[in-house]
């Protein structure tokens, strides 16, 4: 008698499991089930906030974009240059330079010196990656508590813009607010670097990912 003819695996049955599936992808799987619970609650609150300073920077870059397109046509066209655009644009920028303290930190795209630890043992890489994530979220939350400070001398003296006349302590509320954000975010990495094997630059991002984006290797 003829064996049947064996049945080729279907696309379901080939296709492999989710990296979400399997633990040894997750660099939090070794830690107690109400450890993980608690970052993954962590990680939610950070991708709501993630999303909120992705809308507001693409806000500001699109505020200075139609700003300044609209004094230049102003200035060329109706030979009339709007007084407020050069005032509003500083504004933005002044807010897109502090949320993307946080965005940046989250990221791990600030800019690092790591001639002297590409040449370290890795367990010595990570020490030093922790300290100086240390030194800088000490160093962020200083200043964000120095902004405070100097954010009420200015809501007690009532300054106001020249053209606009928006106070300037609402204005400069993103001072203190970047700086705090860009410390908790550092926070967050020294903690990742502590429950986590591997060196991480942020909470989620690994010092590797961002070797192998820069040497081609990796997609963005």
């Amino acid at each position: 008698m003829n064996s049947p003819p064996s049945k080729s695996p279907s696309a379901d049955e080939t296709r492999p499991a989710p990296a979400e599936t399997n633990g040894a992808q997750d660099p939090l799987a070794h830690l107690p089930a109400p450890l993980r619970r608690l970052a993954a609650w962590f990680e939610r609150g950070d991708q709501g906030l993630a999303h909120v300073e992705r809308w507001l920077i693409a806000l500001c870059v699109l505020g200075m974009a139609t700003a300044s397109i609209a004094n230049v046509i102003g200035r060329n066209v109706f030979n009339y240059s709007l007084p407020f655009t050069e005032e509003l644009m500083q504004i933005l920028q002044l807010w897109l330079t502090f949320l993307g303290i946080s965005y940046g930190a989250r990221a791990g795209r600030h800019i690092r010196v790591t001639a002297l630890l590409d040449f370290m043992p890795p367990w010595l890489r990570k020490v030093l990656l922790i300290a100086g994530q240390v030194i800088t979220c000490a160093l962020l939350a200083y200043l964000a508590w120095l902004a405070v400070d100097y954010l009420q001398s200015l809501a007690k003296s009532g300054r106001v813009t020249p053209s606009l006349r928006w106070s300037l302590a609402a204005l400069y509320a993103v001072v203190p607010l970047g700086l705090a954000l860009g410390a908790l975010q550092y926070l967050m990495a020294i903690l990742r670097n502590l429950l986590a094997q591997g060196a991480w630059l942020s909470w989620r991002t690994a010092e590797m990912d961002e070797n192998e984006e820069v040497d081609g290797s990796g997609a963005l």
